[in-house]
């Protein structure tokens, strides 16, 4: 019964912490063009159009009529009736502290498998056990690191329906 509970335990906790940013995306919305004006020179922006395509890049300025981004490091102009919302991404993306999760949730894997393989009249199965925790929690920091690299917050500053 232990065994089960852990794992459970591990997935409640990670669901939860993903909850509150979720809810907090939706909440903060607005229509006011004023607040895109408002923002700083060089942040970084997700743009999004109405035709459905995203665009990434870093504040210029916004006009009544347009917003200039700086766009892989040539200006990139979008007509204010394109715009469907503006999100700005705060934060830095934290790799480390993804990888560790990655690192312990792979390591509990992996001794898992290896321990389901384990066979006590066998001599060399006791290494299954050390093995798939190893690569369980190589796969896992990699998976991780790499989850991490991509998680930053959006700040939802103005959307239209």
């Amino acid at each position: 019964m232990k065994r089960k509970t852990l794992p459970l335990i591990v997935v409640v906790f990670l669901l939860s912490g993903q909850m509150s940013w979720a809810v907090a995306q939706q909440t903060a919305t607005g229509s006011d063009w004023a607040a895109v004006q408002r923002i700083g020179t060089d942040e970084k922006l997700v743009v999004k159009k109405t035709d459905g395509k995203e665009v990434k890049g870093r504040m210029i300025e916004a006009t009544d009529t347009t917003l200039r981004i700086d766009r892989d490091g040539k200006p990139f102009e979008i007509t204010r009736t394109e715009v469907r919302q503006v999100h700005v991404i705060a934060g830095k993306a934290e790799k480390g502290k993804w990888a560790l999760i990655g690192a312990g949730i792979g390591g509990g894997v992996g001794t898992g498998i290896g321990a389901a393989k384990y066979r006590s009249d066998r001599d060399d199965y006791g290494i299954y056990v050390y093995m798939g925790a190893l690569i369980g929690v190589g796969a896992g920091a990699v998976g991780g690191l790499l989850f991490g690299q991509s998680r930053r917050e959006r700040n939802l500053v103005y959307s239209i329906n």
